[in-house]
């Protein structure tokens, strides 16, 4: 089969294609061909020579999904055909760490794919079968095979870290804010925005959370219209003064959700706002020489703004 083999440890260059034996599953095991493999940060890692447990040659990749082509000897519930995806690690499913619901603890087998296990970049791949788990007809390969490593691990810190239980309410706090100002949200997100949960409760009470975040923004709104009297210290300018503020107040924290959601959808919006920092800046160094009136210049930065908003494609 052909696998990208790490060499040895170092740069992206030790990586390298080529033709590797096929494996076969032993006891316990399926033999997967490799339909998606993610790249994690966790191989760069691995790569790099900072996690003891890979020696190399090795294969990476942890974000596996696949087909079982193979089963091997003592193998039950899973067949030929069937769709799979790794857990990331293994687990014994007995220890204190395992019945608690804490896998990733497990002391008694830890192994990880793509370190003592086989990774997913090759055509195929070993599995234990308590390191995979099904994949629904209909998911995208892609999305099977990353959805441990990215969903799971915020399952993992809703349940172990913020302790949420079934039936509990929740604040969300980032969702689209650019689709909460123009109304363009799912209907959960609209729902959420109105104060009700999914199932319409009334759940518009002031959880600890949400006070935290109006006294962030409070905070950040005191500070830029702090600076307002700093500038009138340096200069009296008309123009200047309203530049700067304008500059602060774009400093906000909950501006940036709206900033960069407006971004995605204005095609023009980001070389228009390069384009208005341009001319802020070039009016600023050439103040001495050239002049414009205040209500000119305005003119010129509404009409860019303008147009990098009608100009959506």
């Amino acid at each position: 089969m052909q696998a990208v083999v790490l060499e040895k440890f170092g740069s992206v260059d030790h990586l390298t294609l080529r033709s590797v034996e096929d494996p076969r599953p032993g006891p316990g095991e399926v033999l997967l061909r490799v339909r998606a493999c993610g790249v994690c940060y966790h191989d760069v890692i691995n790569r790099r020579g900072s996690l003891p447990r890979t020696s190399v040659p090795a294969i990476l990749g942890h974000e596996v999904a696949g087909e079982v082509i193979e089963v091997g000897p003592g193998v039950q519930g899973w067949n030929v055909g069937d769709r799979a995806a790794t857990l990331q690690r293994m687990s014994c499913g007995s220890c204190a760490a395992c019945e608690a619901g804490r896998s990733s603890l497990c002391k008694r087998d830890n192994r990880f794919f793509g370190e003592e296990l086989q990774g997913g970049y090759a055509g195929l791949m070993v599995a234990p079968t308590g390191g995979i788990g099904r994949v629904p007809e209909g998911m995208p390969w892609a999305v099977a095979a990353t959805v441990c490593c990215t969903a799971g691990t915020a399952v993992h810190v809703v349940r172990t870290r913020g302790r949420v239980r079934r039936g509990e309410a929740v604040l969300i706090t980032h969702f689209d804010h650019y689709a909460a100002v123009t109304g363009d949200l799912p209907e959960v997100e609209r729902r959420l925005a109105a104060g009700d949960d999914v199932n319409g409760r009334d759940n518009t009470g002031a959880t600890p959370l949400l006070l935290a975040l109006v006294a962030a923004e409070t905070t950040d709104l005191v500070f830029a219209l702090d600076s307002i009297p700093a500038v009138f210290a340096v200069t009296d300018d008309p123009f200047l003064v309203f530049s700067s503020n304008i500059c602060a107040l774009l400093g906000l924290r909950a501006l940036y959700f709206v900033v960069r959601g407006a971004l995605t959808r204005l095609r023009y919006l980001k070389p228009g706002l390069a384009g208005i920092l341009l001319f802020v800046g070039m009016k600023m160094l050439l103040y001495k020489w050239v002049h414009l009136p205040t209500g000119t210049s305005l003119l010129i930065i509404s009409g860019i703004l303008g147009i990098a908003i009608v100009f959506r494609s």
